[in-house]
């Protein structure tokens, strides 16, 4: 009896831990193409999981399914535990935040500071803390300073960040970022991608971030990396794992981060994928 109550309570504290939890899934585009079938994917709480793949392999799909925006045709997907179904499904979507691709599409207020006030509203949050959350919301990404702009007046960057700051204040438990940089200059997304390390820093395990692209060079800052194409898992693990398979990824339409690429160049080669600073540390060694 004793054995089986203390794996009980190991199995509470295991889905507790888990983010999000997909079983079997299947999802048809139409009567004649299934994108997702018996798929599974599991995401514990406070990670950062890029999502991979070219154009068209199902990434945003998945998001929309997880999301609950569009409804799949079996299968199962937990939210820290909570089934997602017509009921739970308002429910679900308290819990995730989700920036897009193009942030004009998101903004709806005169200035920053309305914008990000908007999901407060209707959250009903009484009006007399609004002030207080858009300014720590706004001062974790960085845009403070730029409350009373208007946001058609900023940089793709820098609306991006409002949009992360309008999403923060509503202190979800997970993120999603959909192709979020694929419309930045390598300014602006380089910007984005230094306030997810921030956020991860500040957050930890209180914050699960999802980044979809197909960008290498962003997958490469996560703490795992998933690789699917036409709706099949095709690598998951650590960037250091996926990222050494390099036949594989180009076998998926993914270009190698240029660190990668870098390597598979040398002569000698090093022992195994290195990131930027351990590649330096190895080329400085190589010399002497």
């Amino acid at each position: 009896m004793k054995h089986s109550i203390k794996r009980k309570n190991y199995d509470k504290i295991r889905v507790m831990n888990q983010a999000i939890k997909i079983n079997n899934l299947k999802y048809n585009y139409d009567s004649e193409q299934t994108l997702f079938h018996d798929f599974n994917l599991e995401i514990e709480s406070g990670q950062w999981v890029a999502l991979v793949g070219h154009n068209g392999s199902g990434k945003s799909t998945l998001a929309k399914l997880i999301l609950g925006l569009i409804e799949s045709e079996s299968g199962e997907i937990s939210v820290f535990g909570e089934k997602l179904s017509i009921d739970t499904v308002h429910h679900v979507r308290e819990q995730i935040g989700m920036v897009f691709q193009n942030p004009d599409n998101q903004f709806v207020g005169a200035t920053v500071a309305d914008d990000v006030a908007f999901g407060l509203e209707n959250k009903q949050l009484p009006s007399s803390d609004m002030p207080q959350v858009i300014d720590e919301a706004l001062t974790i990404v960085g845009m403070q300073d730029f409350k009373d702009r208007e946001p058609h007046m900023l940089s793709g960057g820098q609306k991006q960040r409002v949009a992360l700051a309008s999403v923060l204040a509503l202190q979800p438990k997970i993120i999603i970022l959909d192709e979020a940089t694929a419309m930045l200059d390598p300014d602006g997304r380089a910007t984005i991608m230094k306030t997810l390390q921030n956020l991860k820093l500040k957050f930890g395990s209180e914050l699960t971030l999802i980044t979809i692209t197909h960008d290498m060079d962003e997958a490469i800052l996560a703490d795992r990396v998933v690789v699917i194409n036409d709706g099949q898992l095709i690598l998951d693990g650590e960037p250091s794992d996926v990222f050494s398979q390099y036949d594989i990824l180009r076998q998926n339409g993914l270009e190698l981060p240029f660190v990668v690429e870098l390597e598979a160049q040398l002569k000698p080669q090093p022992d195994g994928y290195l990131n930027e600073r351990e590649l330096i540390q190895w080329l400085s060694h190589l010399k002497k």
